[in-house]
Order: C-alpha cells, then structure tokens, then sequence
C-alpha cells in the first residue's frame, strides 16, 4: 500500500480564486507531522489554540478549508444524504439510524467550527 502525503499545494500563477496563499503553504508543510495533527484537531472541534503562531495557523488552515468544495458545496451532499440516511437507517436497524445522525451531526459541528476559527482564537490574535 502507498502512503499518501497530506501536504497542501498552491497552484502558482492560478487565477481561480482558490484563496491558498503560498506562503501559508510553506509554512504548513515546514511543520512537524504531529503539531500539523494538533492545529487541525483544535479547528475541527472549535477549541482555541495554544499560542498565537498556532492561532494564525489555524486561521490559514480554516480559510483553506472553506475553499474545498466539500465545504462550498455542503448544502447540495448534506440534504441528500440526510434523507437517504434516515431512510436506510431506518430500514435497517435503529442503531444504524444513530449512527448515521451522528456522523451527519459532526458534518455540522466541523463545518460550524470552520467558520468560527477567527472568533475562538480572537483572543490570542490580540496579543
């Protein structure tokens, strides 16, 4: 099996809008596997970072997100599979359903704490 790098790439000369700026690119990619590990979990969960170089960070990393199309095209999948979730939940067994709310749930806190990463770290930004 090959491993796959999760390092992000910006589209140099691109005029598309993507929003990714080199730099924060090359800063991304310059740190370590598990402090890039730590930067995303606290955006994903809408937790404040520990210091303001890892809040700037993390608000590289959100403005990244919002850019992927899961992200821009969220209210097109989400419907669709809510009800189609529901349905085979349903059909299938009530353990089934929970789960599929579940995950359809935390689809919405991670979008949710996305949009919020500028506010939550706000306060170390001031400093």
């Amino acid at each position: 099996m090959v491993a796959v790098s999760r390092v992000m790439t910006a589209k140099k000369g691109s005029n598309d809008g993507d929003g990714v700026d080199a730099g924060f690119v090359a800063q991304w990619n310059a740190l370590d596997k598990q402090h890039r590990r730590q930067v995303r979990r606290l955006v994903r969960i809408g937790r404040e970072q520990e210091n303001a170089a890892d809040a700037r960070l993390a608000l590289g990393f959100a403005a990244y997100q919002r850019t992927r199309p899961w992200y821009r095209f969220f209210w097109l999948w989400f419907p669709v599979l809510l009800v189609a979730g529901i349905v085979a939940g349903l059909a299938l067994h009530p353990i089934v359903f929970g789960m599929i709310l579940a995950v359809l749930g935390n689809a919405l806190l991670v979008r949710r704490a996305f949009r919020r990463a500028d506010w939550v770290n706000e306060r170390l930004l001031e400093q």
